[in-house]
């Protein structure tokens, strides 16, 4: 097994979680190392276009990983792990481990895996020049897409395999059959790769993928009820717990004033610009999408249980709730303690040694106060890069940090729009409806964009039935029951050759992720992995012998 990335440098976490990832990562650390890449050495493709949807033949270089241990030569298959919302370093590699170790041999696969567009060292003007508005036009779906089909093709090209065909000196070639593969938004992007360019791409594998998210069939409250169910799931009484704790110091009920609330949770000053020059309620708001969308990350890495981070966290407020804390306590506690990356790393061995669920309980309410004590919060970390950076932003499950949260908040705020809210009724946090009123303005002030939600559905078709009537096939999708985004999964077969597996005690494409040994708790994982392998080989049986 490779070794878990450092989590407090490698923000590329974010990408291999999913979207979102980029502030908590205490969930890989606290169990153990259950996820982790196939760290590998940077190679680059060259001549990818900068615009593929104009004359012009403009080219930059686009970073990708490949391993070809298992690879069978041409005839045997390429699988295509797409990059996401997220620098892929070296020290990552191919995201999952299972797809190198077990689905390459099984097929005598070649593994590629490209790096997406305005992410990483993936960048199309340099640098330099790539964040700027009229660079940014370029950062949409169908840029992406275009390049990963100018990207097979190359790869196919690069190991004489890219047709059926005779070549010059009357050999027969054998084409490599292509097989798209991506967790969370590179899993809607892999089925994307199969509606849209399907003379290029064979099959697709969609783990966690936001289909209805992005088509917006998905109600505004459905992804934190979700979260809010897994989290009472991983800890009883987790929900009460949260909700007191929040709606005691972040809303109307505090009544406190701003310079008390600050010294209360102990926040680093001075605050950005905006939160400084903002009311008492803004910043209750802000604090409040940092909770959320830690407690999200937490979920997506809840996997596998018990023992996770996510139930570290809700043991903590439980415990520390019943011990009569005071709330200000706790929620100071739990936001220095998610920045607190050396805690992260460090404290699942201690957490699985600790045999009772009350010593567990007891155990993450001393640990979080003892590793928040003397330090502040810096809210301005929380921020992505960028003019008019806010921490609520484009996507309300967290954009992420740095150049990577500005290009994913660029991208939720044109085409790719997820209507996520709270209402603090079906959920544990505090109620803020998401409107499409508070997105426009947000969108127009960041990069003086108008987002288009329906934009790519209406002229693509990727609702289940418009896929079921364009006689799409070969598409796998997988959920992971206990993750938020399962609510915008197709959660049943829609025909014979569009399938779904669903992973009942799975977080965020835990079936694609998840390295360990198969036991009463992940017995799920592995009976899906079968499920999903059998699926594969007889696709490909059909293309082949097509």
């Amino acid at each position: 097994r490779s070794p878990v990335p450092d989590i407090a440098t490698d923000l590329s976490m974010r990408t291999w979680l999913g979207p979102r990832a980029g502030l908590a990562l205490l969930g890989q650390a606290l169990i153990g190392g259950v996820f982790a890449g196939v760290p590998s050495e940077p190679l680059y493709f060259t001549e990818q276009l900068v615009d593929h949807f104009s004359s012009s033949t403009r080219t930059f270089s686009q970073r990708y990983y490949e391993n070809k241990d298992s690879f069978a030569g041409p005839g045997s298959p390429i699988i295509v792990v797409l990059g996401g919302e997220g620098a892929i370093p070296p020290s990552t590699g191919i995201f999952y481990q299972w797809v190198v170790e077990e689905v390459a041999p099984r097929f005598g696969a070649l593994v590629v895996e490209p790096e997406h567009r305005f992410y990483g060292e993936t960048l199309p003007f340099g640098p330099g020049d790539s964040y700027s508005k009229s660079a940014l036009e370029l950062l949409t779906p169908q840029q992406a897409l275009a390049d990963a089909a100018h990207f097979i093709k190359h790869i196919q090209k690069k190991y004489a395999c890219d047709s059926n065909e005779n070549d010059l000196d009357g050999n027969q070639l054998k084409r490599c059959p292509i097989i798209t593969l991506g967790g969370s938004y590179p899993g809607w992007m892999s089925a994307m790769m199969r509606l849209r360019y399907p003379s290029i791409v064979d099959m697709a594998y969609a783990a966690s993928a936001p289909m209805t998210f992005y088509t917006q069939q998905v109600g505004q409250y459905d992804y934190y009820e979700v979260i809010t169910r897994s989290a009472e799931t991983a800890s009883a009484g987790c929900a009460q717990a949260v909700s007191a704790v929040l709606g005691s110091t972040l809303t109307a009920e505090a009544k406190i004033d701003k310079d008390t609330f600050i010294k209360n949770l102990n926040l680093c000053q001075p605050l950005p610009d905006y939160l400084q020059e903002g009311d008492l309620a803004l910043l209750q708001e802000e604090v409040a999408m940092v909770v959320m969308y830690t407690f999200a990350n937490l979920n997506m890495a809840n996997y596998p249980p018990p023992d996770t981070g996510l139930k570290l966290a809700c043991d903590a407020f439980v415990s520390a709730t019943a011990a009569g804390d005071s709330p200000w306590d706790i929620l100071s506690n739990f936001l220095n303690n998610q920045a607190r990356t050396r805690f992260q790393r460090g404290s699942g061995i201690l957490l699985t040694s600790t045999e009772s669920p009350h010593k567990r309980q007891e155990y993450a309410r001393r640990l979080m106060k003892a590793q928040a004590y003397g330090s502040c919060f810096d809210m301005a970390a929380q921020l992505p890069a960028g003019d008019n950076a806010t921490i609520s932003a484009g996507d309300w499950s967290g954009v992420g940090t740095g150049t990577s949260g500005e290009s994913w908040d660029y991208e939720t705020c044109t085409f790719l729009v997820e209507a996520i809210g709270t209402n603090n009724k079906t959920d544990m946090f505090p109620p803020r409806s998401w409107n499409y009123r508070w997105l426009d303005n947000h969108c127009y002030e960041r990069f003086g964009v108008q987002p288009q939600p329906t934009e790519l559905v209406d002229l693509w078709g990727f609702t289940a039935e418009s896929l079921v009537r364009q006689g799409v096939t070969r598409i796998l999708f997988t959920n992971g029951m206990n993750d938020g985004w399962s609510a915008g999964g197709f959660k049943q077969d829609l025909s014979d050759s569009l399938r779904v597996i669903n992973v009942a005690r799975g977080a965020h494409h835990s079936d694609l992720s998840y390295v360990g040994e198969e036991t009463e708790n992940t017995r799920d994982v592995f009976e899906a992995r079968a499920t999903a392998l059998d699926i594969l080989a007889s696709w490909l049986k059909e293309v082949q012998q097509a």
